[in-house]
C-alpha cells in the first residue's frame, strides 16, 4: 500500500515503527483503516479534489488499536454492532470537526474527543496531512477496568462526556500517558515490546480516562476516594486475590493471606466491596474471563485459566453475570 511518495523522516511518538499505508490512494487508506480498527466501517464521505498523501502507523492488541493518522479525508464511521468500543481521539496538529450522533466538537490540541459506542460519527479534517491519534478501546476492556474501580460490576453502561479538556490537570494527566505510550512503542526493545507491558500500558490508560473524564460513574468514583483508606487485612486479601485468583482459593487462605480472622476480613470485604470476599474473588475471575473471550480464546482453555473446574457452573454463572453465554462473547468479538 506504498506509493511513490517520498517518505519524510518521521517524529518520535508517530508509531513510526508500525507504519501500514502510505499512499496518495483514499481506497488504501481505508481499508488499512478498516483492517486496524475493524469492529467499524470507516467509509468515504466525500473525496478531497486534489491528491494529499494519506498514512497510518497502528499497533493492536486485545481490547484495543492506537494508530497515528495523516489525511485530510471527510469519513463517516458506522459500527456493526451496538456493543462496539470507545474512541478516544486526539488531534496533535490542526483541527478534526468530530461529530457521533447529534454531539459535535473541533478536536484540536487542547481538547480530545471520547467517542460511545454503537454511534454513528463523522469525522472532517482540517487540512490534508491533519494528524490525528484514534484509539480504540473495547467496552469490556473499559466496564472490567471500571468494575475494579467499583469493586462491583456496572449496573448501566458507562456514558462518557463528549470533550476532554487536555488543559485542565486531569487531561493534561490523559495527554501524558499517550505522549509516554507513543514514545515508548517508537523505541525498539522498549517496554512496550513486552506483550505483559503492552497490557499494563492500555490498563493504566483506561484508568486514567475513568478518573480523569467526567461520566455516569465519577461521583461514585469520587466518593470512594475522599473514603477513608481501606484496612490493611482488606488491601492485602485483595493483593492475593490479584495474583492467584485462578487457584482453588478458600476464605481460609484469604484470611491467612490478609493475617486476620475470617469473620474480620468477611466484615471488612462486606464494608469496602460491598461483597462476601468469595463472591469479590468469584467477580475478579468473570470479569478476566469475559476479557479473554473477547479475544476470542476457546471457552474450556479461559474457564480453567480463571479457576472455573466444571464449565456447565462456569457457564451458567457467566450467562447471570453478563447475559450470555460464554461461546456468544468469544463468537461475537
Amino acid at each position: 500500500m506504498t506509493s511513490a511518495v517520498l517518505r519524510p523522516a518521521r517524529e518520535a511518538g508517530t508509531l513510526a515503527r508500525f507504519s501500514r499505508v502510505r499512499s496518495t490512494d483514499p481506497d488504501d487508506f481505508l481499508a488499512g483503516v478498516n483492517s486496524t480498527y475493524g469492529i467499524s466501517q470507516v467509509t468515504a464521505a466525500a473525496v478531497p479534489a486534489k491528491e494529499q498523501v494519506y498514512e497510518l502507523s497502528a499497533v493492536t492488541g486485545p481490547g484495543f488499536a492506537i494508530g497515528y493518522l495523516r489525511s485530510g479525508l471527510d469519513v463517516r464511521i458506522t459500527p456493526r454492532h451496538s456493543h462496539g468500543c470507545y474512541f478516544l481521539n486526539l488531534a496533535p496538529a490542526g483541527a478534526v470537526l468530530s461529530r457521533a450522533g447529534h454531539k459535535a466538537l473541533v478536536n484540536s490540541p487542547s481538547l480530545a474527543v471520547v467517542m460511545p459506542p454503537g454511534v454513528p460519527q463523522r469525522l472532517t479534517p482540517s487540512a490534508a496531512g491533519t494528524p490525528s491519534i484514534g484509539i480504540r478501546l473495547d467496552r469490556d476492556l473499559v466496564d472490567a477496568e471500571l468494575a475494579l474501580l467499583l469493586g462491583t460490576g456496572p449496573d448501566e453502561p458507562l456514558r462518557f462526556g463528549f470533550g476532554l479538556d487536555l488543559t485542565s490537570p486531569a487531561g493534561k494527566g490523559v495527554a501524558g500517558l499517550v505522549r509516554s505510550l507513543l514514545t515508548d512503542a517508537d523505541r525498539a526493545g522498549g517496554l512496550f515490546d513486552q506483550p505483559t507491558m503492552r497490557a499494563q500500558y492500555i490498563r493504566t490508560l483506561v484508568q486514567a480516562l475513568l478518573v480523569a473524564h467526567e461520566h455516569n460513574y465519577s461521583d461514585s468514583l469520587r466518593r470512594q476516594s475522599a473514603e477513608p483508606r481501606r484496612p490493611r487485612a482488606l488491601r492485602l486479601a485483595l493483593n492475593y486475590i490479584d495474583e492467584h485468583f485462578a487457584e482453588p482459593l478458600t476464605l481460609a487462605d484469604l484470611a491467612g493471606a490478609a493475617r486476620c480472622s475470617a469473620r474480620t476480613l468477611h466484615d471488612q470485604f462486606q464494608a469496602g466491596t460491598g461483597k462476601s470476599p468469595m463472591a469479590y474473588v468469584q467477580e475478579v475471575r468473570l470479569q478476566t474471563a469475559h476479557r479473554e473471550l473477547r479475544d476470542g480464546r476457546p471457552v474450556s482453555d479461559v474457564a480453567y485459566e480463571c479457576g472455573f473446574t466444571h464449565l456447565g457452573r462456569f457457564s451458567a454463572s457467566y450467562r447471570r453475570r453478563f447475559g450470555v453465554r460464554p461461546s456468544e462473547t468469544a463468537r461475537f468479538r
